[in-house]
């Protein structure tokens, strides 16, 4: 078993920090980023945004969804708890059956190449 966690730092970037470290960078645009999870031929999308709502700080909103209609959202764990090194983020965490996994990132409906 593999735990994914997904959270984001400063205002600007959002990744995966419990595995492959990778993350992206949407330079404080407040757009949203995206991640495919592909597991056992299975594939959640995680999305983080930030959020200014107040004038002097935000947080960061993290979701997970199905990527296509038609598909099946897996049935893996998922929690959401607090990252111990960043206040202003919840951490999404995923248990995947397998370490044999891939991650799908996308900036602006954009692939980012990593």
């Amino acid at each position: 078993m593999t735990t994914l966690k997904f959270h984001g730092y400063s205002d600007d970037t959002f990744g995966e920090y419990g595995v492959t470290n990778q993350d992206v960078d949407n330079c404080a645009s407040q757009k949203p980023i995206q991640c495919v999870v592909n597991c056992e031929g299975k594939r959640m999308m995680v999305v983080g945004q930030y959020s200014a709502a107040s004038r002097y700080n935000g947080c960061w909103l993290v979701g997970a969804t199905k990527v296509e209609e038609e598909d099946e959202l897996p049935d893996w764990p998922v929690r959401v708890c607090q990252p111990g090194d960043v206040p202003y983020s919840t951490c999404l965490e995923i248990d995947l059956p397998s370490d044999d996994f891939s991650l799908e990132w996308f900036k602006d409906d954009v692939v980012v190449e990593m």
